[in-house]
């Protein structure tokens, strides 16, 4: 059995204890039965099995977003959006975004990326974003986004990181192309 199979269990288990003891404390009440309390699913951090497809995003909140943008509208350039795996640094799950000008003529742009982190709902939540840098192309230590979040643990899970270019005074297209990594952290 997996950690994260234990650990399902475990609030499976603590459920069906809190229910039982709500049930002795305050009586029988329609709304709860022993069965109920023992389907309780509780989505975790997680690997991404191969060939899943995933059901979308979630915000911090577990609000459902928008995907990623599919549709392209006419744009002048197409800037090549430069990013990183996802990793382990000092504590942190870690990213970075930055860019090279493709077919774009503009000097700079404004970056910024975003970490997922899978859970076994099916659902990338997010995690962390990085402020929006205003950046020339090429990347380095000083001349791209970083997006960080704390690991609340070691054990791996799957992350993807996001990452957003657009050119200062020109038209480019929306996509937010992403690199996926497992990385010993979970982030709950």
């Amino acid at each position: 059995m997996t950690s994260q199979e234990s650990f399902v269990k475990v609030a499976t288990q603590l459920a069906v204890v809190a229910g039982f003891l709500s049930l002795a404390l305050v009586g029988p009440t329609p709304a709860f039965t022993a069965t109920a309390a023992a389907a309780v699913s509780v989505a975790v951090p997680a690997v991404a099995p191969p060939g899943v497809s995933s059901l979308g995003y979630k915000d911090e909140n577990g609000i459902v977003i928008a995907g990623v943008p599919t549709a392209v509208p006419l744009s002048s350039c197409t800037p090549v959006s430069g990013r990183d795996n996802p990793h382990y640094s000092g504590g942190d799950v870690s990213g970075h975004g930055w860019w090279d000008k493709g077919s774009c003529t503009g000097n700079q742009a404004d970056v910024y990326n975003c970490l997922y982190e899978f859970y076994t709902d099916g659902y990338w939540y997010r995690k962390a974003c990085s402020p929006t840098v205003r950046v020339y192309p090429g990347g380095g230590s000083g001349n791209r986004s970083t997006a960080r979040a704390t690991c609340a643990n070691t054990l791996y899970a799957s992350w993807r990181n996001h990452v957003d270019v657009n050119v200062v005074n020109q038209a480019d297209t929306p996509e937010e192309p992403y690199n996926e990594a497992a990385v010993a952290c979970q982030v709950f």
